[in-house]
């Protein structure tokens, strides 16, 4: 991490401030580069020297100014120096300052075009004319995004990326890159106008697409990247409309590049499970084993025997406790497992294992799946803030209050308890708090550990 440049201090607030080194070389998470949003083309340049500066660092903190100089931020985008060049970054940066981006959330189990997340593009920004420097602050929501490179990133070049001229084209070799990073050669034009943020309805004539969008993407690629000989191609002939672009990539030489290695994602490792694991994996993540990619470290980890006898025990010790108590964590689940706390009676758990397995297996056949079930405690939670009895759901939530605290750190969430306490006396449904304390409910009812009769 680059070494603090100094602290200011006022009456009441200490402000750390880190300088930012522009690198050339760096990751980006996919969810970035294919944001939606409205920025121009410098605009999205500073914004991207930002965001390949800081995804370099161990730990990124939300409270802590990082800072660069515009100097260095005018050469970097290549603006002349002759006259009014400040004025340029000042306008750039406070367009900047003023818009948002819209990303996917990351380890979402539902469909993406569901789960959307809106996020400014900086916490703050402060313009110092006395330095000549700009210092951002980061919003808590977008530290996944840059501190998680386990899957979904493409390495890029970021001085390459700068040299790109237009936006359109800029967004085009972002594709490019990840495309070549996935091992992917051919990609369906619709598809291909999605990652742009295009909509597909966007150039019908596909001559023009290819003459204002591609040949001109061509063009800049090989002016400005290592990519000399780069060109793409299309399946449509004659009056055969065109389906798939395909791209071509050359080394300096004119040698033909080999196939990437293709990056296996997580969700490819979770399609190659067998039908045993598979089922294991769907009820640790049903308990809260997340992300997607540590529950299946534990999966592939462990023996069935060790999995499936630990996962008995843990629904036993769910059984047991009172309702007054804390629901079991994913934590303990997780424990059971590494600890292997079914050792000692391993084959009486399996045999409750395979019992329970009976169970489930008629569960489902009645179509009682456990997302449904959930689904229907998640509504009736709902209900029980709208109309339960305040008295007994405020005596829930002070002994949850600690455990939602942590669910919503997890989360990069700030919260605040005695807010969230206002609100549901408020039976407001409409802010983040109350919707932690409804998870919490919904885990409850699921459990057996309330019921809405006992509640109203």
């Amino acid at each position: 991490m680059p070494a603090k440049k100094g602290i200011t201090t006022t009456n009441e607030t200490e402000y750390v401030y880190q300088n930012l080194d522009f690198e050339t070389s760096t990751k980006f998470a996919n969810e970035l580069m294919f944001a939606k949003h409205s920025m121009k083309e410098n605009e999205m340049k500073i914004w991207l020297l930002t965001m390949a500066s800081l995804a370099k660092e161990q730990t990124i903190d939300n409270n802590v100014f990082y800072e660069y100089n515009i100097s260095v931020l005018a050469d970097k985008l290549c603006i002349n120096k002759d006259k009014g060049w400040r004025n340029i970054i000042r306008e750039a940066i406070d367009h900047v300052s003023d818009k948002s981006l819209k990303i996917v959330k990351r380890y979402s189990s539902e469909e993406d075009k569901h789960n959307w997340l809106k996020v400014p593009l900086y916490n703050s920004v402060e313009y110092n004319d006395f330095n000549d420097t700009v210092s951002v602050t980061i919003n808590q929501k977008m530290l996944p995004y840059l501190q998680d490179f386990t899957e979904k990133f493409t390495e890029v070049d970021i001085d390459e990326m700068l040299a790109i001229r237009g936006i359109t084209q800029l967004k085009v070799f972002m594709v490019v890159k990840e495309l070549l990073a996935e091992g992917t050669y051919t990609i369906s034009i619709e598809r291909f106008k999605e990652r742009l943020n295009m909509p597909v309805t966007a150039y019908g004539n596909f001559r023009d697409f290819q003459r204002d969008v591609l040949k001109k993407a061509e063009q800049q690629i090989r002016k400005n990247t290592s990519l000399k000989q780069f060109h793409f191609s299309h399946d449509g002939k004659g009056r055969r409309a065109a389906t798939t672009i395909t791209i071509h990539l050359s080394d300096v030489a004119g040698n033909v590049l080999p196939a990437p290695k293709k990056v296996v994602t997580t969700e490819d490792k979770i399609e190659m499970l067998d039908s045993e694991h598979l089922r294991l994996f769907d009820e640790f993540s049903s308990f809260g084993v997340k992300p997607e990619s540590a529950c299946l470290d534990i999966i592939n980890h462990y023996s069935i025997d060790v999995l499936k006898s630990n996962l008995a025990y843990y629904k036993e010790q769910l059984k047991k406790r009172k309702p007054e108590q804390e629901p079991l964590s994913a934590g303990y689940l997780i424990n059971c497992v590494k600890k292997d706390y079914a050792k000692s009676r391993r084959k009486s758990w399996l045999r409750k294992a395979n019992t329970n397995g009976t169970v489930e297996a008629e569960l489902q056949k009645t179509d009682m799946q456990l997302e449904d079930v959930y689904k229907t405690c998640k509504n009736n939670a709902g209900v029980l803030i709208k109309k339960g009895n305040m008295k007994k759901l405020l005596e829930i939530f002070d002994i949850a209050a600690i455990s939602m605290k942590n669910m919503a750190a997890n989360m990069g969430m700030s919260y605040d308890e005695g807010e969230a306490r206002v609100k549901i006396q408020k039976r407001d449904l409409r802010n983040k708090e109350t919707m932690l304390f409804r998870e919490h409910l919904a885990q409850r009812l699921m459990s057996g550990y309330i019921t809405m009769d006992s509640m109203v």
